[in-house]
């Protein structure tokens, strides 16, 4: 069975559902967030009466609440998002990617034959999924030599990926939220005045160390809650050697350099489940 195979045999109730924090309609935006923050999950599934009305993640965090105290007050279902994609408990780990790559989410709520909120598909499952199958399948003395060299070799190079944006670490984090928030990206790299990478600054840092504790962000320098020392690989690095990473430390963004070791693009989980999903029936 082939890796796009072993997804599509896979039902989304044989995975961890449990990466996410459910939330009432009715709690406060602050509340929300401090809920997230205690459960350790970038995604919280919002809930009336037991029935799934919205999601609220960390895009909507950093695009709507962080910095900005007037909402911190006001119920999270005016913050959330409301326009979801989900799947029943029938559903499959390939139809959760295939979701996720069409519609740009990192989470996808599963709902029972009632309707009922099941459970989650996150993103850092689908990831750590994806990373074992490809281990087992470099790990099969029977896989051919096509796919074996495929899933070693294949690199950045062949993948979408966004320039990367970066920022001072002396910057004030309100620089750095300014131009995730202008461009919609989960991440900005960090570096020193050498333009050498030294941390990264992500959706989930912006969500859990400023959360709605701050609202002056002029007066915080990106280096006091940066990810300091990221992983980062060479964009000529193998795909696969990424997505161990990515599973292993949950990471949803990796900082790729060029030859002069300086921080070159960033490639995304978006970014690698889109290849990967268009490509895995061909890899085998």
């Amino acid at each position: 069975m082939n890796i796009a195979e072993s997804l599509a045999a896979m039902p989304v109730t044989d995975t961890d559902l449990d990466r996410y924090a459910e939330v009432d309609a009715d709690s406060t935006v602050a509340d929300a967030v401090r809920a997230m923050n205690a459960a350790g999950h970038p995604a919280a599934c919002i809930t009336s009466k037991g029935l799934l009305v919205g999601t609220f993640t960390q895009r909507d965090i950093m695009m709507r609440v962080i910095g900005r105290s007037r909402v911190w007050d006001h119920p999270v279902s005016d913050q959330m998002t409301r326009s979801l994609r989900t799947l029943t408990t029938e559903g499959s780990v390939a139809d959760g990617l295939e979701i996720m790559s069409d519609w740009w989410v990192r989470n996808v709520p599963v709902l029972d034959g009632d309707d009922r909120l099941a459970g989650n598909v996150s993103y850092y499952v689908v990831m750590e999924i994806i990373a074992k199958l490809i281990r087992e399948h470099l790990d099969d003395p029977d896989v051919s030599p096509e796919i074996h060299h495929s899933l070693t070799l294949i690199d950045f190079t062949g993948l979408h990926t966004s320039p990367a944006v970066l920022v001072n670490q002396n910057d004030a984090v309100a620089v750095a939220a300014h131009h995730m928030r202008a461009r919609a990206i989960g991440s900005v790299m960090v570096v020193d005045d050498h333009h050498h990478l030294v941390g990264i600054l992500t959706e989930f840092d912006l969500q859990t160390k400023i959360g709605c504790e701050h609202s002056d962000l002029t007066n915080i320098a990106v280096s006091d809650i940066m990810t300091p020392d990221p992983i980062s690989f060479k964009a000529r690095a193998p795909i696969a050697g990424a997505i161990q990473q990515m599973a292993n430390r949950g990471f949803s963004h990796l900082p790729l350099l060029g030859e002069s070791g300086r921080p070159q693009a960033v490639a995304s989980f978006r970014d690698i489940a889109t290849y990967l999903e268009t490509s895995f029936a061909a890899l085998g």
